[in-house]
């Protein structure tokens, strides 16, 4: 397996990780949906087997859809700004898939680029937003988790 592969898996386990015990409720929450992702991907790839680039995979366009709506839920409901941003990182997954649906001939290289390299992004955030929940909580004490509408 690559670097890159196990890097990201390092990451992956050290957002979550931190997120659920540090994390609020909307840190967790989109932990558990980057974790959700995550997992849906191995099952996909272990029933239609490793992508290979050439046309659009149905199964990341679903999962990858059904990632944005639920971050886009959370990003208007938690009471903190950086969930819009890791929403914003899905969109471009979404935008290339999009992409390749427009033009197939769109190279290998980039749509993978386009649909693996935010979900680097998002982690990060993930990771500073609960670092940022940590802090803020430290010197303002408890604060709402969600706004109310």
């Amino acid at each position: 397996m690559s670097t890159t592969l196990w890097l990201t898996r390092s990451l992956l386990a050290g957002a979550v990780l931190f997120a659920a015990r540090r994390g609020g409720e909307p840190e967790q929450s989109v932990a558990a949906v980057l974790l959700a992702t995550f997992a849906l991907d191995v099952a996909n790839h272990a029933i239609f087997g490793d992508p290979a680039w050439f046309a659009v995979n149905p199964g990341h366009l679903v999962i990858d859809t059904w990632a944005f709506l639920v971050l886009l839920w959370i990003a208007v409901r938690a009471n903190r700004a950086w969930p819009l941003a890791v929403c914003a990182a899905q969109a471009l997954v979404i935008l290339g898939h999009i992409a390749k649906l427009w033009e197939l001939a769109m190279v290998r290289k980039t749509y993978w680029a386009m649909t693996n390299i935010p979900f680097v992004l998002q982690l990060l955030i993930l990771g500073a937003g609960t670092w940022a929940h940590m802090l803020r909580r430290r010197r303002i004490g408890f604060y709402k988790s969600w706004r109310t509408v």
